[in-house]
């Protein structure tokens, strides 16, 4: 199989497994928060792994909360994080994990508000100033650092500069950019971050918030439900449960990869991600005169939404077992509803689900880039309109 949809989700590293296996042998035993020998080499591990957390996006180890992956996180920034009195602005183009705090936060009385993007999925940063202007009360504002779909990255540090002459917190759902974006928290003015094991070559079930003061949401329950009980008050009272140790250790050496091979990654995969669409387009660009790219020019390296005008694409990619892409979020990719981020951008319904999502990872090589476009060439014709 030809895996290209590594924005669903990335294999795990081998050097991420290597360091995780030792604590999952029955030597390991020892809970992180005990008291005892056991309990406190457990803990100097994901002390070390907060450290490497931290790393990756500018912030302090104390300020990594570990959660089960960035859908907590993200609840538990938006669902704890709104002032009590506040409003919560988010982007049209966000996570479902995130557009799905917001019929909570409108029950609980919050004013709520999704702020429109441009033809690539970008919000406006003047669009973004009115709308606190006219607000007159506190607010919590997330954007997406860069988009899981279209791959357009948000100007963040442009967001975060008018959120704080507001006295807005910003939070920002960094899950798809820590691979290949440089995202340091303090210099782009950024309160609030989350982020996923699985998206950066470690393990699924992990993830973190990372929180910088003033911002501290509300702690969430054990069961990972903002605005509950602490449970038993592990990591600083912000989130209860006994810490995973094997998770928490892949995904702090899984950070500590992603900052050391980063720049070397982009390179490659944005090399890649160029070669895909040339291939696409000398293939299919005679046929298909409406082929195109959606999102921006500069976004994501290995982000590639393409519409191909005529096609059922999920049909497609049934009829493809040897290549594996998607039609867009793989939290929404089973509903059959046309992509919310693609509607967005103002394509229709139609072409949004004539769109196809690639994505290309650290271990995709230009042999596959090749196959798969030739691939996706011999399986269109019968697809399009006369055939």
């Amino acid at each position: 199989m030809i895996y290209l949809d590594h924005l669903a989700s990335t294999p795990l590293d081998p050097l991420v497994l290597e360091a995780m296996l030792p604590w999952m042998r029955p030597e390991a035993v020892g809970n992180p928060h005990a008291a005892h020998p056991a309990g406190w080499r457990a803990a100097d591990a994901i002390e070390q792994a907060r450290a490497e957390v931290a790393a990756l996006v500018g912030a302090r180890p104390g300020e990594v909360v570990f959660t089960s992956g960035a859908t907590e996180a993200n609840a538990l920034a938006l669902l704890g994080g709104v002032p009590p009195d506040g409003a919560c602005i988010v982007s049209a183009v966000e996570h479902a994990s995130v557009l799905g705090c917001l019929p909570e936060l409108r029950r609980r009385g919050h004013p709520v508000a999704v702020m429109p993007v441009d033809g690539t999925g970008r919000v406006d940063p003047a669009g973004l100033e009115r709308h606190l202007s006219s607000l007159g009360k506190p607010a919590l504002v997330s954007a997406m650092a860069a988009n899981n779909e279209v791959g357009t990255i948000q100007p963040l540090a442009e967001l975060a500069a008018v959120a704080a002459r507001h006295g807005a917190t910003i939070h920002s759902d960094a899950v798809q950019a820590l691979g290949t974006l440089a995202l340091d928290m303090p210099a782009l003015g950024l309160q609030g971050l989350s982020l996923s094991g699985h998206k950066l070559y470690g393990p699924m079930g992990i993830g973190a918030l990372v929180v910088r003061p003033p911002f501290r949401p509300v702690p969430a329950s054990p069961g990972g439900a903002a605005g509950g009980s602490a449970g038993g008050g592990q990591q600083r009272g912000l989130r209860g449960g006994t810490l995973p140790t094997p998770l928490c250790v892949g995904l702090g050496v899984a950070c500590r990869l992603a900052l050391e091979r980063r720049e070397e990654d982009a390179r490659r995969i944005a090399g890649l991600h160029d070669r895909l669409w040339r291939r696409l387009h000398e293939l299919l660009g005679d046929r298909l005169p409406g082929l195109r790219r959606n999102g921006a020019a500069d976004g994501l390296a290995g982000c590639l939404n393409v519409t191909f005008p005529g096609i059922d694409a999920a049909d497609r990619l049934l009829d493809l077992p040897e290549l594996a892409a998607s039609t867009g979020s793989a939290c929404h990719s089973a509903a059959g509803e046309p992509s919310h981020v693609l509607l967005a951008l103002g394509l229709s319904a139609a072409d949004a689900h004539a769109s196809l999502r690639f994505g290309l990872g650290r271990g995709t090589t230009a042999e596959e880039v090749d196959a798969a476009a030739a691939l996706l060439a011999a399986a269109l014709p019968a697809a399009l309109p006369g055939h």
